[in-house]
Formats: structure tokens, C-alpha cells, sequence
């Protein structure tokens, strides 16, 4: 069956089941740092509307997107390819949704289809206009750090002098708790191994999650003890000291959205600042 490509875009797209269960995400590649700010478009789509362009732009997949099953190439994708579906065949989110920020490009002369994270992707031949993933620009004494890598990442600008860069490999582990924590015990629900909390928005409720030993520390996190709900919770757990590299139990309670959040080095992770958010956590 022939796909049309631009105009008919709504006509190329089916969608899988969000039920299928999705499988282990591979460890993401290292992403190049977008040289600006993006333009934040809202839910994301097919970025065709900025084909031929080289616009960096950010755009917020929701939980449990549906797969499209209309995507082509790798690491380079067409124009006319879903983005949330190709940032989870990237490794750059997983079904839990989040933000991503992505750089047009050039039509590419080939596109290679694969198979990654339950998602394939199609082959194809030369077409007109293509994006990738990148991590969003961030500064720190007028430098960005080269070797930021995006898993659930997102674009949230950073803004004023506490603005942070995204350098996103740490290690280390301090005995300080965030600011504003209570000195409640661990209670509340389960819910496996952690992720980011964007599902318990607005609920108020005390959420405990596991991370793994020699977790992921690529992706964006935003916040200082408060952080906002589609941080990494390992990452952000490691930031604010309440967990090493090794791993372990952790407890958030879901708060209501900030007007802004401070970006800040600590343990080894950089944190970056943002404006006002719909939902936060801060650590028990």
C-alpha cells in the first residue's frame, strides 16, 4: 500500500492498542544540545507544519500515547513521522509521556527503518524534510555542556542567573533532605519501580517506588526539593541526596504546580530551572 506523505498525513496514520504492554526501553543514545531555546507547539503531532525549517521545538506527549504505525528512519525521522511514537522508539520517553524537544533538518537521501522499544519504524527513500531528537539548550556561565543526554526529557527553558545546564551524569550521594520536608514516614502507594509521577498530577497522594542499581541519569530533571512531576524520581532522589548510585526505596508526596522552580547543582546532578508547572513532588 502507497502512504501519501505531506497533505494527506491524517489518512497515514493508524494507531496500535495502548493496552500492549511495552518492553524494556534500551538505553538511549547520547543527544547533541539544541543551540537555543525551543518553540513550545503544545501536544505533539507530525512537525510537518515546520518542514524545510530549522526550528528547535518542544512539544508534551501525553501518558499512554497511542503508537503510530506510520514512522520512518532512525535516530532521523521524517517530518511527516508522530513524534511521541518515534521518542519512544528513540529512548527518549516511554509510555509515560513527558516533553521533548527536537531539531528540524534537511530531507535525508535514505531512512533506515528498525525495531526498538515494541516500535517499528519503515525505510524509506528521499524525502524533503526530516527532525531529530536533542537535548533542550540550557546555559551556565554562557556555556552549555555537550554531553547531555535526554531520556524523559523535555524543553523547559531555563531562565535568570540560577539557571542550570542539563550536564546529566552524576555521581555522589549527600545525607541533606530537600527543604520542606515533613518528618513523615514512608506510607502511601506502591507503584513499583520508579518513573515520573505525571499520572498521580493533582492527587495529593504518597507514592513509594524502587530504583534500580546504576540507574539512568540521562534526562532532564527540573526543580530544588520540589521538582517538577515529569522529573526522573531517581534522578531527582539522587539530586536532592536521598539515594547514591546503588539504588533503592524512595517516597514522594504529589504537591500542587510551582510558579517556578530553581535549578541546582548537587551530588553530582544538574538540575535545571523552569517556570510555572501544572504538578510537583517533593521527596518524604
Amino acid at each position: 500500500m502507497q502512504i501519501s506523505r505531506f497533505g494527506s498525513i491524517s489518512t497515514a496514520i493508524a494507531l496500535a492498542s495502548a493496552s500492549v504492554a511495552a518492553p524494556a526501553m534500551a538505553e538511549p543514545a547520547s543527544l547533541p544540545v539544541a543551540p537555543q531555546e525551543a518553540q513550545d507547539i503544545g501536544v505533539c503531532a507530525a512537525p510537518t507544519s515546520w518542514a524545510r525549517t530549522d526550528k528547535i521545538l518542544t512539544c508534551t506527549c501525553p501518558a499512554n500515547f497511542a503508537i503510530s504505525t506510520s514512522l520512518w528512519g532512525t535516530d532521523i525521522y521524517t517530518a511527516d513521522s508522530y513524534i511521541c511514537s518515534t521518542a519512544l522508539h528513540a529512548s527518549v520517553l516511554d509510555r509515560s509521556g513527558g516533553r521533548v524537544t527536537i531539531q528540524m533538518l534537511p530531507g535525508q537521501n535514505s531512512y533506515q527503518g528498525t525495531k526498538r522499544n515494541g516500535v517499528s519504524t519503515r525505510s524509506y527513500g528521499k524525502y524533503t524534510a526530516s527532525y531529530r531528537y536533542v537535548t533542550p539548550f540550557a546555559m551556565d556561565n554562557g556555556e552549555a555542556d555537550a554531553s547531555v543526554t535526554a531520556r524523559k526529557s523535555g524543553s523547559k527553558e531555563s531562565f535568570g542567573k540560577d539557571a542550570a545546564t542539563a550536564i546529566l551524569n552524576g555521581l555522589g550521594l549527600a545525607g541533606l533532605g530537600g527543604a520542606g520536608q515533613g518528618s513523615e514516614q514512608k506510607s502511601g502507594q506502591d507503584i513499583g519501580q520508579c518513573t515520573s509521577a505525571t499520572k498521580w498530577r493533582g492527587t495529593g497522594e504518597i507514592l513509594n517506588c524502587a530504583c534500580p542499581a546504576n540507574f539512568s541519569v540521562k534526562g532532564p530533571i527540573w526543580g530544588t526539593d520540589v521538582y517538577t512531576d515529569d522529573s526522573y524520581i531517581c534522578k531527582a532522589a539522587l539530586h536532592a541526596g536521598r539515594i547514591g548510585r546503588s539504588g533503592g526505596q524512595v517516597s514522594i508526596r504529589m504537591i500542587a504546580g510551582q510558579s517556578s522552580y530553581a535549578g541546582t547543582r548537587r551530588n553530582g546532578v544538574t538540575s535545571l530551572a523552569y517556570r510555572s508547572y501544572a504538578g510537583s513532588y517533593r521527596f518524604n
